[in-house]
């Protein structure tokens, strides 16, 4: 699957996109930026979009914030993944989304960065499968 994030450098934007298909090198991967503490946007997908304006289906995942991050899945069924056992925080937080700061709502960011971390080695894992938390299994 392709991995893609961007940081908001001030006058340039720093793209990364990465091909993986072993769950351990994505979980690597995420824990790093996770421990960068930059929040970013990371989109995950393996079917590119027919239109390039339109997000291809996967899964995005908010990370970089010490203790709130979001994912949602991309799909016509898709919709943001909440863990009722998460704490909202009491107001949104911004991520960098494709350079861009970007405003999250507090009621979209009800993971932990743990938790989002393991939805998406999970997406990976299962080829793609919508992800799940484990407690709605």
């Amino acid at each position: 699957m392709k991995v893609t994030w961007t940081y908001d450098r001030g006058n340039q934007r720093d793209n990364h996109e990465v091909e993986l298909s072993d769950p351990a090198a994505l979980e690597a991967l995420l824990r790093e930026i996770q421990q960068a503490g930059e929040p970013v946007v990371l989109t995950i997908f393996s079917d590119t979009a027919d239109d390039p304006d339109d997000l291809p289906p996967g899964m995005q995942i908010g990370l970089g914030h010490p203790t709130h991050a979001f994912a949602v899945h991309i799909a016509d069924d898709g919709s943001y993944l909440t863990d009722p056992t998460a704490e909202t925080p009491a107001a949104g937080l911004r991520f960098d989304f494709g350079g861009v700061p970007t405003e999250y709502p507090a009621e979209h960011l009800q993971h932990r960065p743990e938790t989002a971390i393991q939805l998406a080695v999970a997406f990976l894992r299962t080829g793609g499968e919508p992800p799940r938390l484990a407690a709605a299994e």
